[in-house]
């Protein structure tokens, strides 16, 4: 016999998708500062009936969508992260952000307004599946501390038998959805940096020593630990986001800050990457 057929996802769950993207992407939250596309997200959740929405990792939410078709106690996760990027919009699109110097840039707007649809489809048509999908609204992905730790420490995955964690991705044609086996991704760290120097004036920089010129050298052999030392097979990307220091036009700087993230392919070379980027900046 022919496997049943999944019902069509209705025209006006599609609307209200659009709808919700749009009204986060206007009103966009930093990492751990989600308060308001929480409630947003659980006002629509709630609209379509849905109910048990519980409150995770500080501002996400999660929900589980029992299906009555047949009996099944697998357990299936779908990840959606929420959280913007402090980046100034200058898209010019009717809905840009309204929170000067925020910016869903990396399409979480979109990812929240998916998990949505696909629960609000899924609470539909529960007598057409069996198990369970929990659909998680992750806050924090883009800062610590991190919502996707949070989420794994208040043991959601716990009894889930597979997760699924979806992106959008501006190079792939409207419509296709791409999929590979392996890593997809690569694992982010972050790290931040202290130089302490000691300030001198401008015209005698010999009196000091220069947390700047220091900062800027650190920067510049951090580079070659991917350039130089690392299988071009082998993906890793370290890059330095934010340097910081000194503040007058006559003064070396006494201090720099500098900060960044690591890229990494696989668990080996995260390792290596961290082990000698440590041995860089301590000298």
């Amino acid at each position: 016999s022919k496997p049943d057929r999944p019902p069509e996802i209705d025209a006006g769950i599609l609307d209200r998708m659009i709808e919700i993207r749009r009204r986060l992407h206007r009103h966009p939250e930093l990492s751990n500062r989600e308060a308001g596309t929480q409630r947003y997200l659980r006002e629509m959740l709630a609209r379509e009936g849905i109910t048990e929405i519980h409150d995770v990792a500080g501002y996400g939410l999660a929900v589980d969508i029992v299906g009555t078709g047949r009996p099944s106690n697998r357990k299936v996760a779908i990840r959606a992260d929420i959280d913007a990027l402090p980046i100034e919009e200058e898209s010019g699109v009717d809905f840009a952000s309204e929170n000067p110097g925020v910016m869903h840039a990396c399409g979480h707007d979109a990812h929240a307004a998916m998990g949505f649809a696909v629960a609000a489809h899924l609470n539909r048509s529960r007598d057409n599946f069996g198990g369970t999908v929990r659909l998680i609204f992750q806050p924090a992905e883009e800062d610590e501390p991190s919502g996707g730790k949070r989420v794994v420490e208040e043991g959601l995955l716990d009894d889930i038998d597979a997760a699924i964690c979806v992106h959008v991705d501006p190079y792939t044609p409207s419509g296709k959805v791409a999929v590979g086996p392996g890593p997809y991704t690569l694992a982010c760290d972050t790290f931040d940096a202290l130089v302490t120097g000691s300030a001198a004036h401008a015209a005698k920089p010999y009196e000091g020593i220069d947390a700047l010129t220091v900062a800027c050298s650190m920067v510049s052999e951090l580079q070659k630990i991917v350039s130089r030392e690392t299988d071009p097979y082998d993906p890793l990307v370290i890059s330095v986001t934010a340097i910081n220091g000194g503040n007058a036009y006559n003064v070396t700087a006494g201090k720099v800050a500098f900060k960044g993230t690591i890229r990494s392919g696989n668990d080996a070379t995260r390792v290596r990457a961290w082990r000698r980027l440590r041995e860089v900046l301590e000298g």
